[in-house]
């Protein structure tokens, strides 16, 4: 069993098809099928179901956790001889949809322009896939949105804190108002939409109305057009108030509260590029460090 052998199981593994694995890995697709029998004979067990694409047995489920660990450790150790105090290689962080349209291009900029030796690259989604990604090694770091988490593979580097406001039109001047209109959020699973949820319905309002806008900039826009109101950061919206374009109401501060953790491997390599990047964030950042 080699290492090569590895990534090309793991990539059929990840992509669910021979045929998107042989793409990404840029092989031809009768070696990646000649690789994959290779190896489930070598190891004596089959490793995937052959039926719609491949899925992975309860064995290749065990022998993909293993594969993760053991190409990470061969690219580390390549990382680890090769590192210098001037940061270069490859960096890939992910954030949620929210910071990644409010803090992070002035970050990702400045780091270019400082660090222009690191192939920097940026995945939005989720928190629970953020994290998903974080733990199978195919992401450096990332920022994610989380009432709660714990994994003691997962150490917090950063965690910051900020306040959520209501947001309307400004023609509306009470929250009674504000709270029967749709409310423009990210989709279920977005904290900010569990905490709004949680306050509306302990003030009696268990019909909501939600229209899914998965991204901040988009949501703003419909507020301002008074297609509905939002939940966002108050920082994201202050230019706006300023400006007389939208109204913001605060509610509870046990509701109104907003964490936003840095995560990353406690088992993974800390790199000077991944360094330096937690260093200007710390600089950068808007934000309140709470850690």
């Amino acid at each position: 069993m080699e290492s090569n052998e590895l990534r090309i199981f793991k990539a059929v593994a990840q992509e669910g098809s021979i045929t998107k694995a042989a793409l990404s890995l840029g092989y031809v697709q009768s070696n990646v099928t000649a690789r994959i029998k290779q190896l489930e004979s070598e190891l004596k067990t089959q490793l995937f179901y052959r039926q719609r694409g491949m899925i992975l047995t309860p064995t290749g489920e065990k022998l993909l956790v293993y594969a993760e660990k053991i190409i990470h450790l061969f690219d580390e150790a390549n990382i680890a001889l090769n590192d210098s105090a001037n940061p270069s290689g490859s960096l890939c962080i992910g954030a949620n949809n929210t910071i990644s349209s409010l803090h992070l291009p002035e970050i990702l900029s400045k780091y270019h322009k400082t660090y222009p030796k690191v192939d920097l690259s940026l995945i939005t989604s989720e928190s629970n896939e953020l994290v998903n990604r974080v733990l199978h090694f195919q992401l450096d770091g990332a920022f994610v949105k989380s009432l709660s988490f714990s994994d003691n593979n997962i150490v917090k580097e950063l965690a910051f804190e900020e306040n959520l406001v209501l947001i309307s039109s400004p023609e509306y001047n009470d929250l009674e108002t504000v709270c029967s209109k749709p409310f423009l959020m990210n989709s279920i699973g977005c904290p900010n939409r569990l905490q709004l949820e949680t306050w509306l319905k302990l003030k009696g309002i268990n019909k909501i109305r939600f229209m899914e806008f998965n991204n901040l900039n988009s949501i703003i826009e419909g507020v301002i057009a008074d297609l509905g109101a939002s939940f966002v950061p108050k920082s994201a919206i202050k230019k706006y108030e300023d400006s007389g374009l939208l109204k913001s109401f605060a509610i509870p501060e046990q509701y109104s509260v907003t964490k936003t953790f840095f995560i990353r491997r406690k088992d993974s390599l800390k790199t000077s590029a991944l360094s330096k990047f937690i260093e200007m964030v710390e600089l950068e950042t808007p934000y309140n460090a709470v850690i």
